[in-house]
């Protein structure tokens, strides 16, 4: 590696290397977490201790495609951890864990955890940059919480992480060890970031072909589709014809009606206090088809790995299919899709993000 290393983190690394265990990394932005993180992980190798990454920077992967948490294992001394081919996946489906902080920590548990149970003896967990306020606070402590780390590294210029860091000073089985930054950390603009992760994309998905899948085949997530029981026509009619709107397809959930709607032309408010009168439900959900178009999923088998990522690129109501770019070639084990909030474009370049709830 040619990055500078600071002499205070000397101590600390064979600290780590000494007793290893789980090792959670934290810090905001441009502090250097994954360069450390890399040398931490050559060093453990050299001592012979069984070594795995957990890379939990879902908008700045490294393990991975952006919008995932990948583990890698470490068989051989890495430049970067992007040589760490992805053992596994878990699939956020954004490249901000605001609004998906409980994804965020499930997967990084759930990685660390399957880490383990492959015999690494040390675990070392990279986190984004997500640290100030209370959404940083709450993510951190609950991916710590869950994690039970044997130590803590804190990078930071000023105290800009002792917020999260006291409730941890006092755990016993804890060692928090807080380094500096090192002075060859170099600030990465949003645009920067963004040209990244669209390079991470278009190596990702090279090759892609589009395939259709029978939606009534799979189970899906992150969606209202196809979580409830399908609307007979004669209820899509009588949506249609009060919402003054083309309905393409819905379904009854536990929590309202779902309509998905064929343009973006707003209802008529009149008839969604019809639809909420006819169903005696309180909530009617109604979804332009388009707003699924360019869409990131998962594709996922019976032992909820991830298979590969996709794109949606059209979708059938009427026949319940999808149309989804992705490098998998065979469709076989896929038995559920999870969908994401992250757009992109047939280059593979981003759109935008939905909010958690609109599909």
């Amino acid at each position: 590696m040619t990055f500078q290393i600071p002499s205070e983190w000397e101590q600390p690394i064979s600290d780590i290397i000494s007793s290893p265990g789980i090792v959670v990394v934290i810090g905001t932005v441009d502090t250097g977490k994954t360069s450390l993180c890399t040398f931490l992980a050559n060093h453990a190798l050299k001592a012979g201790i069984p070594t795995a990454v957990v890379d939990g920077d879902i908008g700045q992967s490294e393990i991975g495609p952006p919008t995932t948490i990948g583990l890698g294992l470490v068989e051989s001394e890495i430049d970067s951890l992007s040589d760490l081919k992805p053992y596994s996946l878990y699939f956020v489906g954004s490249t901000s864990p605001v609004g998906h902080l409980l994804a965020t920590a499930t997967g990084v548990k759930t990685r660390s955890d399957m880490a383990c149970a492959l015999g690494k003896k040390l675990v070392i967990v990279d986190t984004t940059g997500l640290v100030r306020g209370l959404i940083g606070r709450k993510l951190k402590t609950a991916k710590i919480e869950s994690l039970r780390p044997r130590h803590i590294i804190a990078l930071q210029r000023e105290k800009e992480v002792e917020h999260i860091l006291r409730l941890f000073d006092t755990w016993e089985e804890c060692t928090i060890h807080r380094l500096p930054v090192s002075p060859a950390v170099k600030p990465k603009t949003p645009l920067l970031r963004m040209q990244r992760r669209l390079v991470r994309f278009q190596e990702y998905f090279e090759g892609s072909e589009t395939h259709t899948i029978s939606l009534e085949n799979v189970a899906t997530a992150g969606t209202w589709l196809r979580t409830g029981d399908p609307l007979e026509p004669r209820y899509l009619k009588f949506a249609e014809n009060e919402l003054k709107m083309p309905i393409l397809y819905g379904e009854m959930l536990d929590s309202g009606v779902y309509l998905v709607a064929g343009d973006a032309e707003m209802p008529d408010p009149r008839g969604v206090d019809q639809i909420r009168e006819q169903f005696r439900v309180k909530h009617v959900i109604i979804v332009p088809a388009s707003r699924y178009l360019h869409l990131v999923v998962a594709l996922v088998d019976s032992r909820l790995e991830v298979l590969s990522l996709g794109v949606i690129r059209e979708i059938d109501f009427r026949a319940l299919t999808a149309n989804v770019s992705t490098p998998l070639r065979s469709f076989a084990p896929v038995k559920s899709i999870r969908f994401g909030v992250l757009k992109l474009r047939p280059d593979w370049s981003e759109i935008g993000r939905l909010r958690p709830g609109e599909v």
